[in-house]
């Protein structure tokens, strides 16, 4: 079957932007498909070759959702299929399945049974997702045990990387984490950190903020670094208790919430008479929260008696 061949051709992949994926990547991954099937079979018939996406059916909140990512696969595959020269003996197919359950969110039990189904169905060459951490993780266990490829733009966490089989396609924690590392290390904070981030622990969150803070607190804490961690939990916001562990404990700060939290605290270090020179704050926008919106990019703008406040804040 070469798969342990297919496993290694991924491997050997850089990782690419998300929007590169269809482009260059289906390409190389089938190359070697050829290869494997052109001793098995020399006939003049097309060998298909199946991919199988497991992702988000209708929840575009995600990124990665399949109404959005499904127009780029399905141009990917009928501009390979209608080139006779990138590969004549192979024909594309793409099938998919849906990660969410029925409250449309990422499900961890879905997605593993999507995979299973779709390996008892089709004996795919690849998996395209899933991207939520929590349902790529029981995927990416199955993948690996049928050295099969698992191809994503999610699955951001630290604990991917004992996964041989999964290949992101954008940016990880763990990269995150040496930013963050490289960045102590250029202003020569050498002592002391804090992490500040939202926490929520319901089944249907995928906890974003925890596992990017994740990446930083391994990688900063193996540089001797003392890390203090703030979770905020939504459940029961406190933005004033929050500024207050902040002052107390934090000078270079790495934020991970979304911008009218981010906002809401920097508004009561003003209100509560703090000198916003004394502190660092790094903000981690996960989905580019920020750039949301036709006009300009303003994130302490709201329309509210806060504004004056904010934008002097966001300095």
């Amino acid at each position: 079957m070469c798969s342990s061949e297919r496993l290694l051709v991924m491997k050997s992949l850089r990782p690419l932007p998300s929007r590169l994926l269809p482009m260059r990547l289906l390409p190389l991954l089938l190359l070697q498909s050829a290869a494997c099937s052109g001793s098995a079979d020399n006939s003049s018939s097309l060998q298909v070759v199946t991919l199988a996406a497991i992702l988000p059916l209708t929840n575009t909140e995600y990124a990665w959702a399949w109404p959005r990512v499904a127009p780029a696969l399905y141009l990917a595959v009928r501009q390979v299929n209608s080139d006779p020269e990138l590969l004549s003996s192979l024909v594309l197919r793409l099938v998919h399945r849906s990660s969410e359950n029925r409250a449309g969110f990422c499900s961890d039990s879905m997605a593993p049974l999507m995979a299973v189904d779709l390996k008892q169905a089709f004996d795919p060459w690849a998996f395209i997702g899933p991207g939520c951490d929590y349902s790529s993780s029981p995927v990416a266990r199955f993948t690996t045990h049928w050295g099969v490829p698992m191809v994503t733009a999610g699955a951001r966490a630290t604990g991917f990387s004992v996964y041989g089989s999964v290949t992101n396609t954008g940016p990880t924690h763990q990269k995150l984490g040496e930013m963050g590392e490289v960045l102590m290390e250029a202003f020569s904070w050498r002592h002391h950190a804090m992490l500040v981030y939202t926490d929520n622990k319901d089944a249907n969150n995928d906890r974003p903020c925890y596992f990017a803070a994740e990446g930083l607190y391994l990688r900063l804490g193996q540089q001797n670094l003392t890390v203090k961690e703030h979770v905020i939990e939504l459940e029961h916001l406190n933005i004033r208790a929050s500024v207050r562990e902040i002052r107390d404990h934090g000078r270079v700060v790495f934020v991970c919430c979304s911008w009218d939290i981010l906002r809401s605290l920097l508004v009561q270090f003003l209100k509560d008479g703090a000198e916003l020179e004394d502190f660092v704050f790094f903000f981690i926008d996960l989905f580019a929260e920020g750039l949301e919106g036709p006009g300009p990019v303003r994130p302490w703008f709201r329309g509210d008696e806060d504004d004056q406040a904010a934008k002097l804040a966001f300095r």
